[in-house]
């Protein structure tokens, strides 16, 4: 049995985000690196996440606090037991307006490096020259 285990000692400040969080992969003792990435995150009392965007999917899990989620133009107050869901390329950030910390998990995937990632993969395990078009797949040149 594996079991992945974050307590406060092994959040790290993330200063791109202006959050502390532990990634979850690599976890080379039990699990290959998967085709999504996932982390547990706390957003400090009266902190905001750094406003970004990108090119994956991603849901945050708030699993402790409550504080003010932003997509886009649109805000929502979100609290522990709800789960968030993310566009591709969609502005976002979360304000903990709160007193204690807001924590969640969050996962990602897609995006191109994902795809490039796992495609290499297949590519690698039958021997497949990774640079030829798949059948039916456009050629740009």
């Amino acid at each position: 049995m594996h079991v992945f285990t974050t307590g406060d000692d092994d959040m790290v400040f993330e200063e791109t985000y202006n959050v502390s969080g532990r990634r979850i992969f690599p976890w080379p003792e039990a699990v290959e690196t998967p085709g999504w990435g996932g982390a547990w995150v706390d957003v400090a009392p009266g902190a905001t996440s750094t406003p970004h965007h990108h090119d994956e999917n991603e849901m945050f899990f708030i699993v402790e606090g409550s504080g003010v989620m932003r997509i886009g133009d649109e805000t929502r107050r979100v609290r522990a037991g709800e789960t968030v869901f993310i566009t591709p390329f969609q502005d976002h950030d979360l304000t903990n307006d709160g007193d204690t910390r807001l924590r969640f998990v969050t996962i990602w995937w897609g995006g191109a490096e994902a795809i490039a990632r796992e495609r290499a993969k297949w590519a690698a395990r039958f021997g497949i020259d990774d640079a030829s078009p798949i059948a039916g797949e456009a050629v740009w040149g």
